[in-house]
């Protein structure tokens, strides 16, 4: 196990010796769980509410290359003060594979911390998805008009001033070959491996590989459809060409731009990939919605997912899901708990729960308003981060024009043109911050967050993103055992006796 370290003192009255300690207390808590540290991050007189940080951006960056299991801090305060920051970079290195522990704090007791973390990262998603969906606006007004809409151009192709697709009759000879060897019967590899002899190149300028041959016998491009949202997003930097989504969300525009194969011979060619595509495919591991909260109560193994397909009635073959634990499925002695749990009956009890005990309209009420306070919190703290920008800003300008005058008024460039640069890549960088720092929630109302609340409390059990979404938000982990079922809230907002409404951190619930 390795881990990355990150310390920090804020001021120049934080004397060095507060890094040392930090450091100290990092090391005896590697020390104490077998944790090697493979590398300190440290930033001197740095404040934790400015995330340009120079180490701790160069860690957030380097550990997709380190690929650490832990990323150390002395106390919370030593990550970030924003809660805001905090959840997005929390996030970062979860999605790294990591976790980040503060040493000194193992772990946050604040409730309101750990609940709305939770929903601040939900909002900011819910309000980047708005954003996004004005962005597409724009981009199917382009695609209704056959027009080039960003990402990497096809080979055979080119953009012209005003956006439309041209033929490159250089790159087009290469995708005619690819069809005309395709229907000659030839495979993948075969076909990649005569262009590679051939010197002939990827749009990119790389060697053929199976892939890009098969990308561009699909792309109806060539046979010169204009098909627009084909594939769904990115999900994790990642996107998967051969995921389609349903058709009503692509645009498909017939003759709408030069076509460099006949249709005649694009449909042949397609015909042929369909008979090569072989028997059923595995279930889609995200249909077990459990995953990455379900674990096992008697070694802590997660439970993964599998199917079992069995003949019924008439021959027909019935699948049935089953959750398992990682480690008893080895059957090598390290975990007994081997045995095989129905999916549905345990996503049922996980989704019961959270209808019975989290979606109830007093707690979602209540939930609004911690929200909505932590939300002003942000915008005020942004907004003094803007303002002293701004006024940083005028300063440099000013300092500029200063120059510019001395320059009109005879004085020789050459003794203030490193002054003049220094100040014009300063001003860029600002310009830069000013665009980074603006707060997400800058344009929402109380309104806003108490819809967004009740939108959570809607989702449809028949839909398997919309059951993720709901666990992923109210669920903090589900403990499977021969002893039984117990599943970990991550909130809830009830009532004292004295009628005063209060948080609940976490809230154990024991299913059936």
């Amino acid at each position: 196990m390795k881990a990355v370290a990150y310390a920090r003192y804020s001021s120049d009255k934080q004397r060095g010796e507060s890094i040392d300690g930090q450091i100290r207390a990092m090391q005896a808590w590697a020390d104490k769980n077998g944790v090697e540290i493979v590398k300190f991050y440290i930033d001197e007189a740095e404040s934790a509410t400015d995330d340009a940080r120079d180490e701790f951006q160069k860690m957030i960056t380097e550990l997709k290359d380190i690929k650490p299991n832990y990323v150390l801090t002395h106390k919370i305060d030593r990550f970030a003060r924003n809660r805001y920051d905090s959840a997005i970079y929390k996030r970062e290195i979860q999605r790294a594979g990591a976790r980040y522990i503060a040493v000194d704090q193992p772990i946050d007791d604040s409730p309101e911390g750990v609940i709305l973390e939770s929903l601040l990262e939900g909002m900011a998603e819910y309000y980047s998805k708005n954003l996004a969906r004005e962005v597409m606006k724009g981009m199917k007004e382009n695609a209704y008009k056959a027009q080039f809409n960003g990402g990497w151009v096809p080979l055979g192709y080119d953009i012209d001033q005003d956006k439309h697709y041209v033929i490159n009759e250089y790159e087009a000879e290469t995708v005619r070959l690819i069809f005309q060897m395709k229907l000659a019967g030839k495979s993948y590899g075969a076909i990649a491996a005569e262009l590679n002899a051939l010197g002939r190149k990827t749009k990119r300028g790389r060697p053929f590989g199976k892939n890009s041959i098969y990308e561009i016998l699909r792309n109806e491009k060539y046979c010169g459809t204009y098909v627009f949202n084909e594939t769904p997003k990115k999900i994790a930097g990642k996107r998967n060409n051969r995921v389609k989504n349903p058709p009503e969300k692509i645009i498909r525009i017939e003759d709408a731009i030069p076509a460099i194969v006949s249709k005649s011979d694009w449909l042949k060619v397609q015909g042929m990939l369909d008979k090569n595509k072989t028997g059923p495919r595995n279930l889609d591991k995200s249909s077990y919605i459990l995953t990455g909260v379900l674990r096992c109560g008697e070694c802590g193994s997660a439970m993964t997912g599998f199917t079992v397909t069995k003949k019924g009635k008439n021959d027909e073959r019935i699948r049935y899901r089953y959750y398992v634990c990682h480690t008893g499925r080895k059957r090598n002695g390290e975990c007994n708990h081997t045995k095989q749990h129905p999916a549905n009956a345990l996503e049922n009890e996980v989704l019961d729960a959270i209808e019975k005990q989290m979606l109830k309209p007093d707690n979602i009420t209540a939930l609004a308003d911690k929200l909505w306070d932590e939300i002003q919190k942000i915008n005020s703290h942004r907004d003094t981060e803007q303002e002293e920008l701004k006024k940083r800003l005028k300063e440099i300008e000013k300092q500029m024009d200063n120059i510019t005058q001395a320059v009109m008024q005879g004085m020789e460039m050459k003794h203030l043109i490193g002054t003049f640069n220094q100040l014009g890549e300063q001003k860029e960088q600002i310009l830069k911050l000013l665009n980074q720092r603006r707060s997400p929630f800058e344009s929402m109302t109380k309104q806003q967050v108490l819809q967004f609340l009740k939108n959570q409390q809607e989702f449809d059990r028949n839909d398997l993103d919309d059951c993720k979404r709901i666990i992923a938000a109210n669920v903090k982990a589900a403990i499977l055992s021969e002893k039984g079922f117990e599943i970990i809230l991550k909130y809830q907002f009830g009532t004292s006796k004295a009628g005063v409404g209060g948080p609940t951190l976490l809230q154990t619930y024991k299913a059936n």
